[in-house]
């Protein structure tokens, strides 16, 4: 398949998990009775996996020896993002708390996104 073909799937997948995170993010802080239907609770993770393959088939059509410092810092923060998003929607239990963890969820997600586009292990950093 084309690189070109795995780069807009990525992006798609990008905007579509931000989307997703957002309003299932305002959805756990109003305890939305519709954040526990299964759709809502199975899209976001075909839509991750697809994510995460589309970047995985990308990687592999790169060439050996591609410098790639900024991708070990974007693998790092989709960590970090995980983990926040875990905690939003199964652990915290305080408004504020799930609001810290989304706010910092969505700010993590755009950071991530700023390095990818910029491919500086600083991001929006390496501009200001």
């Amino acid at each position: 398949m084309n690189l070109l073909f795995f780069k807009y799937l990525h992006i798609v997948s990008v905007a579509a998990a931000f989307a997703l995170f957002f309003v299932r993010g305002l959805w756990a802080m109003q305890s939305y009775p519709d954040s526990q239907e299964k759709w809502v609770r199975v899209l976001p993770h075909a839509v991750d996996a697809v994510l995460v393959l589309s970047g995985v088939a990308m990687l592999a059509m790169l060439p050996a020896g591609w410098p790639g410092n900024w991708l070990a810092v974007k693998l790092a923060l989709i960590a970090v993002y995980g983990l926040l998003a875990l905690f939003l929607f199964r652990g915290a239990r305080a408004l504020a708390t799930k609001f810290l963890a989304w706010l910092l969820g969505m700010l993590v997600f755009l950071f991530i996104t700023t390095i990818a586009v910029l491919q500086n292990p600083f991001g929006i950093l390496s501009v200001l």
